[in-house]
Protein backbone atom coordinates (compact mmCIF):
# COMPACT_ATOMS: atom_id res chain seq x y z
CA UNK A 1 0.00 0.00 0.00
CA UNK A 2 1.55 3.31 -0.81
CA UNK A 3 0.76 6.02 1.36
CA UNK A 4 2.08 9.85 1.99
CA UNK A 5 0.94 12.30 4.15
CA UNK A 6 1.43 16.10 4.95
CA UNK A 7 -0.42 18.80 6.78
CA UNK A 8 -1.33 22.01 5.05
CA UNK A 9 -2.63 23.87 7.77
CA UNK A 10 -4.81 25.98 5.81
CA UNK A 11 -6.82 23.54 5.42
CA UNK A 12 -9.53 23.07 8.08
CA UNK A 13 -12.42 20.75 6.36
CA UNK A 14 -12.81 18.03 8.71
CA UNK A 15 -14.99 15.82 5.86
CA UNK A 16 -12.86 12.98 3.85
CA UNK A 17 -12.84 13.79 0.29
CA UNK A 18 -11.29 12.58 -3.14
CA UNK A 19 -9.01 14.81 -4.49
CA UNK A 20 -7.33 13.53 -7.62
CA UNK A 21 -6.01 10.14 -9.49
CA UNK A 22 -2.27 10.27 -10.57
CA UNK A 23 -0.71 7.89 -12.90
CA UNK A 24 2.97 7.40 -11.13
CA UNK A 25 5.94 6.30 -13.08
CA UNK A 26 6.52 2.63 -11.25
CA UNK A 27 3.64 2.80 -9.10
CA UNK A 28 0.75 3.38 -11.71
CA UNK A 29 -2.58 4.84 -10.32
CA UNK A 30 -2.94 6.51 -7.01
CA UNK A 31 -5.51 8.47 -5.46
CA UNK A 32 -5.42 10.99 -3.61
CA UNK A 33 -7.62 11.28 -0.43
CA UNK A 34 -7.50 14.36 1.93
CA UNK A 35 -9.25 14.93 5.39
CA UNK A 36 -8.72 18.23 6.65
CA UNK A 37 -5.07 19.28 6.70
CA UNK A 38 -4.22 15.54 5.79
CA UNK A 39 -3.24 14.45 2.28
CA UNK A 40 -2.92 10.62 1.67
CA UNK A 41 -1.82 8.57 -1.38
CA UNK A 42 -3.44 5.12 -1.80
CA UNK A 43 -3.07 2.56 -4.58
CA UNK A 44 -5.62 -0.05 -5.88
CA UNK A 45 -5.33 -2.57 -2.65
CA UNK A 46 -5.00 0.02 -0.58
CA UNK A 47 -7.95 1.96 -1.56
CA UNK A 48 -9.72 -1.76 -0.74
CA UNK A 49 -8.24 -2.75 2.46
CA UNK A 50 -9.48 1.04 3.95
CA UNK A 51 -12.92 0.53 2.30
CA UNK A 52 -13.27 -2.87 4.08
CA UNK A 53 -11.89 -1.64 7.01
CA UNK A 54 -13.99 1.39 7.51
CA UNK A 55 -16.81 -0.48 6.64
CA UNK A 56 -16.33 -3.27 9.12
CA UNK A 57 -15.60 -0.18 12.02
CA UNK A 58 -19.05 1.73 10.84
CA UNK A 59 -16.95 4.25 9.47
CA UNK A 60 -17.95 6.34 6.50
CA UNK A 61 -15.99 5.24 3.12
CA UNK A 62 -17.57 7.07 0.67
CA UNK A 63 -14.50 9.46 -0.28
CA UNK A 64 -12.31 5.53 -0.66
CA UNK A 65 -15.22 4.29 -2.80
CA UNK A 66 -15.64 7.18 -5.24
CA UNK A 67 -11.69 7.20 -5.73
CA UNK A 68 -11.68 3.66 -6.19
CA UNK A 69 -14.56 3.87 -8.82
CA UNK A 70 -12.49 6.65 -10.31
CA UNK A 71 -9.69 4.50 -10.86
CA UNK A 72 -11.35 1.37 -11.89
CA UNK A 73 -13.42 3.88 -14.70
CA UNK A 74 -10.27 5.25 -15.93
CA UNK A 75 -8.07 1.97 -16.18
CA UNK A 76 -11.05 0.21 -18.11
CA UNK A 77 -11.18 2.95 -20.48
CA UNK A 78 -7.37 2.96 -21.16
CA UNK A 79 -7.98 -1.05 -21.25
CA UNK A 80 -10.42 -0.41 -24.05
CA UNK A 81 -8.07 2.67 -25.88
CA UNK A 82 -4.97 -0.29 -25.98
CA UNK A 83 -7.14 -3.39 -27.42
CA UNK A 84 -8.81 -1.17 -30.04
CA UNK A 85 -11.92 -0.72 -28.42
CA UNK A 86 -14.04 2.36 -28.58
Amino acid sequence: MLMSEYSDPANTDLMEEFTGLFNLPGEGFVAQLRNGGQSSLYDRQGLQYLILQRKQEGQDAEAAEQALARMNAVQNTIGLQLSGGS
